[in-house]
This record gives C-alpha cells, structure tokens and sequence, in this order.
C-alpha cells in the first residue's frame, strides 16, 4: 500500500499518519506509557495524550481490555451459537439482557446470518457449557430454534493491522504453542485481574488503591500474573469506531476434513496475517476453525473466501457466515472468574 496520503482508504480526517503510528504502538501494548510511545513516533507525550483521547471520541478505540489466558485458571471457552424462532424486540432484548447479566458469558454478539446471537462462555467442562445452554432453553423454549456448541482449543488475539496500515505487526510464522500449565492465584490476583481487565491502562497507585494493597505488592502481583502468561496482552478494543470509518465485522466458522500439516499451516498463515483479521479460533464441535474479520467491502469478504477455498481444496467441508450486528457484552473477566479456587 502506497504511502501517499490520497491512497488510504480511511479517510485521512479520522485517521491520520499519526494516528495510526499511535495505534500501532498501542496495538502492540496497550500499556505501554505514553511517554514511550511520544519518542517512538516522533511527538510530545501532551500530543500522543490528546491524540489518544480523540481517537476513544471518535469510537476509534473503546477502552483498553486485559487480555487473559482463563485455560490458565482452570476454566474453559466455548462458543455457542444459536438461531432463534418466534421472536420480537421485546422478547430478543429479554433473551440478551438474561444473557448479558449471566456470570458465566463473557461475550454476546447479535448477529444475522447463520446464527442470530453468539455467546462466549467461561465453564468448568462441557458438561458445565451444556447446563448453561439448556437453563437457557427452558427458559425461553418456544424461541431456541437450535444452537451448535464449540469447545476453542485456542484463541489468538490479532492486533487489527487495518486500522494503521502500512505499518503493519511482524507476521505470525506459526500459532504460538499453547502453554497448558495451571496457575495456582491468590484473592489479590483475582481483585487485579478484575480491576485492570478493561482498564488495562490504569496506574499501578490506582490499582494498589483499588485493590487495597501496597503500590510495590500490586507491581509485584502485576508482573507475576504476565510472567506466568495469566496475562497475555493489553489491547485497546475498537468497534464502533471501525464501523463508522467503513468496516462490517463477521464471524466465519469452517468444518474441515482432515488436513495434512502443510495445508493446515499455509491456512493458519493465511488467516493470521490477513490485515483484516482480529481474532482466531481452533475448536473443537460443530466447527473446526473460526475467525472474526472485519472487511471494508463485500468483495474483500469473498477474496477471503475463495482464497481458503483454493487453500483447503478438498479439505473444507463446509464453510458459515455471520454477521455480528452488536456486540451487548465484551469481558475476558465474567464474574465466576471471581470463583477460580487458589
């Protein structure tokens, strides 16, 4: 992509050379000071503060999430996916305003397409996902017209390079190997994880303020929970703002035969380094890979496509599209986090 101004395609009163040099940084570690920052894109830490503050204005950014490995507390994700049947505003906003409330659901998604909502859980087991999914159903029986149930192996966080093209993330070469080991966490590390998890930019004197500790056991606590990867990133969260300079967001879920290595890894490749993506998903259910884009145009979707198409060849069995329309809740800190035991 050409670094003449006239060649973005955001238009450059939203997005500035600046802005998207801000956003690179920020991307990379949504915690890193902005003084840091200043010096690494050529401005004073007052510019890259005011900058910062009209880019959450426009809804460019949203807030600065925590992102947290929960495989590490003993809990499980999954996705499920339901379509539903004999409905209203009404009855949909009860059936989301339910879901958003419950301490087990991280996330809610309204969508069109395959699937009309769109749940994240956090659970013990699938048997825990599974009672979830029927309480749910008992509940508003007459308007559950089925649902598909993911366990997600894993999940990658990709830190939306579309938003400060051309300077683009290194690319990924591989998905980083999962590490499987179980964190054994105090009430403290709990208390920090919930506090920071959307203010991910919060002073260490907040959170010891917060969380009612000393500012030297807070950094400590803090730089423990990242050692031990309960931690993984700091990431600002952009929604609203990516909709308004132009982009839609979908969920894409394939269920594939079965690959060899090469093939896998060219796909994984693929979908990792694609400016559009934010997020990836290996499951295991109903789908096998999921992923979240978010293209400028209907065509830039079917490139994706038709490009995963020639990859897998044979080996996609079957491919679903969503749209998600809006998003009710976003958390990696749902409240039965709270329950993890030491």
């Amino acid at each position: 992509m050409s670094t003449n101004n006239q060649d973005y395609d955001i238009p450059l009163n939203v997005l500035s050379i600046k802005d998207r040099k801000i956003l690179k940084e920020l991307f990379d570690d949504g915690r890193l000071p902005f003084s840091v920052i200043a010096k690494r894109v050529g401005l004073s830490k007052e510019v890259v503060n005011y900058r910062v503050k009209k880019l959450i204005e426009k809804r460019i950014l949203i807030r600065f999430n925590t992102v947290i490995d929960v495989s590490k507390l003993g809990w499980q994700i999954y996705f499920i996916n339901i379509r539903l049947r004999n409905i209203d505003d009404v009855v949909e906003e009860e059936i989301i305003k339910l879901m958003a409330n419950h301490p087990n659901i991280a996330q809610v998604l309204k969508c069109i397409g395959t699937y009309d909502l769109v749940l994240k859980v956090f659970v013990k087991d699938y048997i825990e996902a599974n009672n979830l999914m029927k309480s749910i159903e008992v509940k508003f029986k007459t308007h559950i017209a089925e649902y598909a149930i993911d366990f997600v192996e894993q999940e990658v966080t990709i830190p939306l390079p579309f938003l400060y093209e051309p300077f683009k993330i290194k690319e990924y070469q591989s998905i980083p190997k999962k590490d499987t080991n179980k964190v054994s966490v105090s009430s403290i590390d709990l208390q920090i994880l919930k506090t920071v998890s959307h203010d991910a930019r919060m002073p260490v004197a907040d959170i010891a303020k917060k969380t009612g500790i000393s500012r030297e056991l807070a950094r400590h606590h803090l730089k423990k929970l990242e050692k031990n990867n309960v931690i993984i990133k700091y990431r600002p969260s952009a929604w609203s703002g990516t909709k308004s300079i132009g982009y839609s967001w979908y969920l894409v879920m394939l269920k594939l035969n079965e690959l060899n290595k090469t093939t896998e890894k060219k796909l994984q490749s693929y979908i990792l380094n694609n400016l559009n993506m934010t997020y990836y998903y290996k499951c295991m259910g109903t789908h096998d890979i999921m992923f979240e884009i978010r293209p400028k145009t209907s065509d830039e979707l079917n490139n994706v496509i038709m490009k995963m198409r020639s990859i897998l060849k044979t080996g996609l069995k079957s491919h679903k599209l969503t749209i998600i329309l809006k998003e009710y809740k976003y958390t990696y800190f749902p409240d039965c986090v709270m329950n993890t035991k030491a």
